[in-house]
């Protein structure tokens, strides 16, 4: 088993994905962003907007030139110094008080936006339309200024209409002096008729407006609109900083991602039923062993599936077999799995010994042997203090299952060649009594004697579940690399609930197991005495 051939591209996240592992935070970056904006709506003054339109007409004196041209000269006109200059007037007028000045109405930091339609085909509908708006913190300014501006624009629009007139008519009567002729007086004078009343005309021609009404919304003070643009903005935010997270720690997020790292087959697919979850409060089938209080329920028939895995294993060999389960990091609900596959494969009479290995954990008896006396077990057999058919006894939910409990910790802890020779020994003293010996091994990450257990069993079988990061798999298999025999791993569901309240429900929750009643067993069927 090598580590050098993962396919690390098998593991890069997706936002999907990121977002759905860490959905606790995305929920609160978004509650809290949205929350936010809210309160800062809420605390800033209310601004009020007011919008106008107004159409400009083409003078017939300037007939001669081009549309867009014109358009432009007066788009120029409205943004014209001039024009800002009379609709002070005209709105401080309306409002009785000299309160807006030409700073309000130009430059770059006036309350009024002038908008052309740039994108309108010239010559069609709306191609001389201009949009105004006028910003202030009371409504009835709002309006009064961008009102204002139109009666300003219309006024300084006649005023260079006329004066664009009077230089016309003036310079036609120069012509009518300096004629020689009198067609060409006669044809002058004419001329000159018709440019008054072209200015008559266009002065009588006024852009077609639509005045501006008192906004009644700020366009700042809506909760409504702040909250949902402050729950879009954190849920993009949240969504960006989940990405983030998990491409700097990548996890398992599917119950066949494991194979890319193992390359083993998936053994047993177990919903979650133990006491680290929410619904363990809710439900009575999410006792940790539901081979024994919920024979019927599909975690003890996905139990069942994972046994007859391990049956197979052992029919595969020929031979009494010895299966050490490990996993990654305590936690894992490893103790859980061999408990719950000890009974499973009871149920058809098999003899079966639970090892519990974890001495500092002691998971596996606490499971069995639910409110048993401390007494000695695994820890003193590997020290060669007792042997090993005085520390067996039979657990109480089924009398197929015989557990070797954990045991008191020593001081003196056995470990190195002496422990893996004292592990061999009771393996081989264990198959001799039992068809199948389960061991409940420590984290491979957190005891070096993991990899000893590993060393002295027949199969090794890992125990693992979502959420758990790749790289802690990746060393695993970069300590059990000489390895060959890992026959499969088993994914264990985890509950939905957020990783913060499982974490704290198992610091809480460390009461052993109350035993459950247990109506029927089957009867052993052959069964084999324990030999010393």
């Amino acid at each position: 088993m090598k580590a050098t051939g993962i396919e690390q591209a098998r593991f890069e996240p997706t936002v999907l994905s990121a977002v759905r592992r860490y959905w606790v935070m995305v929920t609160v970056i978004a509650v809290l962003t949205a929350v936010a904006a809210v309160g800062y709506s809420m605390t800033q003054a209310e601004i009020y907007r007011a919008y106008a339109t107004v159409t400009v007409p083409q003078s017939t004196l300037a007939e001669g030139e081009a549309r867009t041209q014109y358009f432009d000269s007066q788009v120029l006109l409205l943004q014209s110094q001039e024009v800002a200059d009379r609709a002070v007037r005209f709105a401080n007028a309306e409002l009785n008080e000299n309160l807006l000045t030409r700073r309000d109405f130009a430059g770059e930091n006036s309350s009024l936006e002038i908008t052309p339609p740039e994108q309108a085909t010239p010559g069609g509908f709306g191609s001389s339309i201009v949009a105004l708006t006028f910003t202030w913190p009371s409504s009835k300014v709002a309006q009064a200024g961008v009102n204002a501006v139109l009666k300003a624009f219309d006024d300084a629009r006649s005023a260079a209409i006329a004066a664009q007139g009077a230089a016309d008519v003036a310079a036609v009567e120069r012509a009518i002096n300096d004629a020689r002729t009198r067609g060409q007086r006669n044809d002058l004078q004419n001329q000159r008729t018709q440019t008054l009343v072209d200015l008559q005309l266009a002065l009588a021609t006024h852009p077609t407006v639509t005045w501006a009404a008192e906004p009644q919304l700020p366009i700042n003070g809506n909760a409504k609109r702040s909250g949902a643009i402050g729950l879009v903005a954190g849920l993009a935010l949240g969504a960006g900083l989940a990405y983030l997270r998990a491409g700097r720690r990548r996890c398992l997020d599917d119950r066949l991602d494991p194979v890319a790292i193992y390359n083993a087959p998936l053994l047993g697919d177990i919903p979650p039923t133990g006491r680290n979850g929410i619904r363990s409060t809710l439900s009575a089938t999410a006792h940790p062993l539901p081979m024994a209080a919920d024979p019927q329920s599909a975690a003890a028939e996905a139990f069942r599936f994972t046994a007859g895995s391990v049956e197979r294993l052992r029919s595969a060999r020929d031979h009494r077999m010895a299966v050490v389960f490990v996993s990654a990091e305590s936690g894992s609900d490893r103790s859980t799995v061999v408990a719950n596959v000890a009974l499973a494969v009871a149920e058809s009479g098999t003899p079966v010994l639970a090892v519990d290995a974890d001495v500092g954990g002691s998971g596996l008896t606490g499971l069995l042997l639910p409110g048993s006396p401390q007494a000695d077990g695994f820890e003193q057999v590997v020290a060669g203090c007792r042997p090993v058919s005085e520390c067996i006894e039979p657990s109480p939910l089924n009398a197929d299952v015989t557990v070797l409990r954990a045991g008191p910790t020593r001081v003196r802890r056995t470990s190195g060649t002496a422990y893996a020779e004292a592990v061999g020994k009771l393996i081989a003293e264990a198959k001799e009594s039992f068809e199948i010996v389960l061991i409940d091994s420590p984290a491979v990450l957190t005891a070096a004697n993991a990899v000893e257990l590993v060393q002295d069993s027949d199969a090794t079988v890992v125990v693992l579940g979502p959420g758990e990061p790749v790289q802690d798999h990746v060393t695993v298999v970069e300590r059990l690399e000489h390895v060959e025999h890992v026959a499969g791993y088993i994914y264990r569901r985890t509950d939905s609930g957020p990783k913060f309240v499982r974490r704290l429900r198992e610091r809480i929750g460390t009461e052993p197991v109350q035993p459950v009643e247990v109506l029927a067993f089957r009867p052993a069927r052959g069964r084999r005495q324990p030999q010393g």
